[in-house]
């Protein structure tokens, strides 16, 4: 498939920033999203820096905290929270793994999740539940169009301590209504943990407005950073009940008793890359400066409608991605092939996507569509799938 070239002048002019969307139609931030020129310059700059004069030498130290600090403060602005209410995390599973294990669990506590929930998540409650005795609460959302709040409803008790689920559901493109989840887990005393993964950067994100406790995301995913960047958010008044569970000397008030930083400074919980840190900086700055967020929530939601409809018409595939629910993530079978086939078939014909095949997270092949890709890169997306299910049906 021949890359096409955005007609929108500034749509053209991101894409040149964006080395990897001009080498495939680039349709999986889902799981890591195309690195910008900036980031890469930024990264590569701080490396070579680190190569010519040490990475210790005086001065570097002092401003590694001044600088977490600074990106802290930027992320805090860009989702609606204060800049102590943020720790910077090397993924989302450490963001949720800090907060979940920060709690002081007793026998028969219980969690409620959802069916749709990315092993990130899971992992960490099932260790709970083999841990402390947690008992475990699965809240049966189908793929996520449905009435989602009655259903966890159902499964809150007087011992429930945590709501724990996605904002943006990994196998199935469903958008949660979080607010309305928060609202019901704070009436029965829980606290709401959120898995926002897919979120961050592709739908807008307000922490203060949807009164969740803690939130975690990813910085490689569609806010386009490095790997091994990501950030927790812990809501001011939960920071005295989600204890860090990982304490060193910089997280600490030296005063001669054990205190933990004031903040979320606290969760911080290892060394960072520092080229790593500074290219998320730069990812996020470019994003907030020169793609313009709004922007890109809206190309986002108008490029995930348009798959969802192409997609829909074509005979044998099945979309199963709620349309009302839905931004960037649209998630589909098609009828005898394996989700595998159809991403590798997908791949020779110069497009990227990816399949998810993780039990029991229903068995799709996932697009994610991002703001970088054209309308014509979709539509041949669309036509490409049409062909392969009509070979496969031969």
């Amino acid at each position: 498939m021949a890359v096409t070239i955005a007609t929108d002048p500034k749509l053209e002019m991101l894409r040149e920033q964006l080395p990897a969307v001009s080498c495939t139609a680039y349709f999986n931030a889902g799981s890591n999203g195309p690195m910008p020129r900036a980031a890469i310059d930024e990264l590569v700059n701080a490396a070579q820096a680190e190569c010519d004069i040490g990475r210790i030498v005086p001065g570097i130290y002092e401003n590694n905290r001044v600088r977490n600090r600074r990106v802290a403060t930027l992320i805090a602005a860009i989702f609606n929270a204060d800049p102590a209410e943020i720790a910077l995390t090397h993924s989302t599973s450490e963001g949720l793994s800090t907060a979940l294990n920060g709690l002081e669990w007793r026998r028969g506590d219980e969690v409620v999740t959802t069916n749709l929930e990315h092993p990130g998540l899971t992992a960490p409650l099932c260790l709970l539940a083999h841990r402390y005795g947690v008992v475990l609460r699965v809240a049966d959302i189908g793929h996520g169009g449905g009435d989602v709040v009655s259903a966890i409803m159902a499964q809150l008790s007087p011992r429930t301590r945590v709501v724990a689920l996605s904002h943006l559901m990994w196998s199935s493109g469903a958008v949660i209504r979080l607010r309305e989840v928060a609202d019901v887990a704070h009436q029965h005393g829980a606290l709401l943990i959120v898995d926002g993964a897919q979120a961050g950067g592709q739908i807008p994100i307000d922490l203060h407005g949807l009164d969740v406790d803690a939130y975690a995301m990813a910085g490689q995913k569609w806010l386009c950073g490095p790997e091994a960047t990501g950030v927790l958010y812990v809501r001011q008044d939960r920071l005295a009940d989600i204890a860090p569970t990982y304490l060193r000397y910089a997280q600490l008030d030296l005063s001669g008793y054990l205190v933990p930083a004031a903040g979320a400074m606290r969760y911080e919980i290892g060394e960072f890359y520092s080229p790593a840190v500074l290219a998320q900086e730069a990812a996020l700055t470019w994003l907030r400066d020169e793609v313009g967020l709004d922007w890109a929530y809206t190309r986002v939601a108008t490029l995930g409608r348009r798959c969802w409809d192409g997609l829909s018409a074509l005979p044998g595939v099945a979309v199963t991605t709620p349309r009302d629910r839905m931004a960037g993530l649209v998630c589909f079978t098609v009828e005898a092939m394996t989700p595998q086939d159809v991403t590798a078939r997908l791949y020779e014909r110069g497009i990227t996507i990816r399949y998810v095949a993780y039990p029991p997270n229903p068995l799709v092949a996932r697009v994610a569509n991002g703001w970088w890709n054209t309308e014509d890169e979709v539509d041949d997306l669309v036509t490409a799938v049409g062909e392969i299910t009509a070979e496969g049906a031969r």
